[in-house]
């Protein structure tokens, strides 16, 4: 019967003339009235996209263009949005009281040295943690279950993140302000924090937005309640504190399994280097590339500012840079929910659903900016104590910065997942880079912090605009394709 109204349906258009043209009175409709109807019915449901289509024609393209597709997310953007919100609204204010107990109980030296052993495996973690994003590019092609892309993703999270654990204990065994021990502590935290990054990487594909929430507020909320027993409670110092961070990726991650364990279960062998375990091997490592570029581009004033002016400096400093950072909450919430709907809609849909966004996170940014600017001198020192007032003005001159960036969230969805082409997201990331690495270079020796904050906005501003040539130039490219 299915066959037999998509045949009908076919015929139909064939002999209905064109709009406007007169139907000739001698050549009456040859359908019966209850055929008539039944090819109506028929049309209505190849329209609504309510009916499946029959084993026959099972993963054939479309007759009609105008077919509606199942876009995953596409009517849940202004949802997903408000939820992702709601779940960083949550989570800021614990990033916020982490950032209080680590400067109250570790002091400017433990809090800056935490900060740096931290930095050391997040970088890794950012090169190696895109291998759920890098499955999610290969969703659309439906060559593999999504199930056997997870597992090769899996496989090289795990051997990836022993090789970077081994360099994390290595590199700070030879650094005096970390040491092994420590970095030991730390490197301990890669695999499982590699492990949830690909679930959520994969989650946000499939635009299972609310669990991806779940799983990302998680890390965050262990993490302080380790600190709270382990530093606050039990007295614990630096090593305390790392051992508290480590715990809270092993315990997301095991969550993270399991909330999402219809995606990797039932558990079979599988080729890990083949064609397609290279290419998300691949496509991993570039989009990783531009996490590692973004965060050293982001932290690369902590290193030449501690070079020059002290560990303490660093501590002061860090506060500044996570308060003006937490204005990319908005715009971080609208790229998650814009993902899905960006990386399966066609072209001109989703290059106007992503400049609407980007423009959309420009002007949530400025306004939070007014108002962090503002009432930074008198809550600052009154959060974190008078040891941390000085970091009041650098703050103020990060922020003119920060407001420029914060579309590039946006914009790298489009650049990145959409075309998969990290590699542009990649140069604005260096150029980002470049820019703040000569500047810091310059002003922080006569500056000290100020300087540091001048150079990074600087940096952020000419990133951003690099980010707006190319989307403009891929998007109209992509349309005349």
């Amino acid at each position: 019967m299915r066959g037999l109204v998509v045949e009908r349906i076919v015929v139909v258009e064939r002999r209905t003339p064109r709009p406007g043209a007169p139907t000739p009175a001698h050549e009456p409709c040859s359908i019966p009235p209850a055929r008539m109807r039944l090819v109506s019915l028929g049309r209505q449901r190849a329209t609504s996209g309510a009916a499946r289509p029959a084993s026959a024609i099972d993963g054939t393209p479309p007759v009609s263009p105008n077919l509606v597709r199942d876009v995953p997310g596409e009517r849940q953007v202004g949802r997903n949005t408000l939820e992702t919100l709601l779940f960083r609204g949550l989570s800021t204010p614990l990033a916020l009281v982490l950032v209080i107990v680590q400067s109250r109980f570790l002091a400017p030296s433990g809090r800056g040295t935490f900060v740096l052993v931290v930095l050391t495996v997040t970088i890794l973690s950012r090169l190696l943690g895109q291998l759920g994003l890098a499955v999610t590019t290969r969703l659309r092609e439906r060559e593999l279950e999504v199930r056997h892309l997870v597992y090769r993703a899996f496989a090289l999270a795990i051997a990836l993140g022993i090789v970077g654990g081994v360099l994390v204990v290595v590199s700070g065994g030879l650094t005096d302000a970390i040491g092994a021990e420590l970095a030991l502590i730390a490197a301990l935290a890669l695999v499982p924090n590699v492990l949830w990054q690909t679930v959520s990487g994969v989650l946000l594909g499939l635009a299972r937005v609310r669990v991806w929430n779940y799983v990302q507020g998680l890390s965050p909320l262990l993490t302080l309640a380790g600190m709270l027993v382990l530093v606050v409670a039990l007295g614990g110092g630096v090593r305390a504190a790392l051992v508290a961070w480590t715990l809270a990726h092993v315990l997301t991650a095991a969550f993270a399994l399991v909330v999402a364990r219809d995606l990797w279960l039932p558990v079979g062998p599988q080729p890990l280097l083949d064609e397609h375990g290279r290419t998300i091997l691949r496509l991993a490592l570039l989009l990783g590339a531009v996490q590692v570029v973004n965060l050293i581009g982001y932290r690369i004033e902590l290193f030449i500012l501690e070079w020059y002016e002290g560990v303490a400096a660093v501590g002061v400093y860090s506060i500044a840079m996570q308060a003006a950072e937490a204005l990319w909450l908005v715009p971080a919430a609208i790229a998650t929910a814009i993902t899905g709907p960006a990386v399966h809609d066609d072209e001109r849909d989703a290059s106007r659903l992503v400049g609407r966004s980007a423009l959309k996170g420009l002007v949530y940014a400025a306004g939070a900016a007014a108002v962090v600017g503002g009432a930074a001198p008198f809550l600052i020192p009154f959060l974190f104590g008078h040891d941390f007032e000085g970091a009041a003005r650098p703050l103020a001159l990060l922020l003119p910065g920060i407001v420029a960036y914060a579309p590039v969230t946006v914009l790298v969805v489009y650049l990145s997942l959409r075309h998969g082409r990290p590699n542009l997201s990649l140069a604005v990331a260096v150029v980002a880079m470049v820019v703040t690495t000569v500047l810091s270079l310059l002003l922080i020796p006569r500056y000290g912090a100020e300087g540091a904050a001048g150079a990074s906005a600087l940096g952020y501003v000419a990133g951003a605009g690099l980010a707006w040539v190319l989307f403009s130039r891929l998007s109209r490219q992509a349309r005349r394709g």
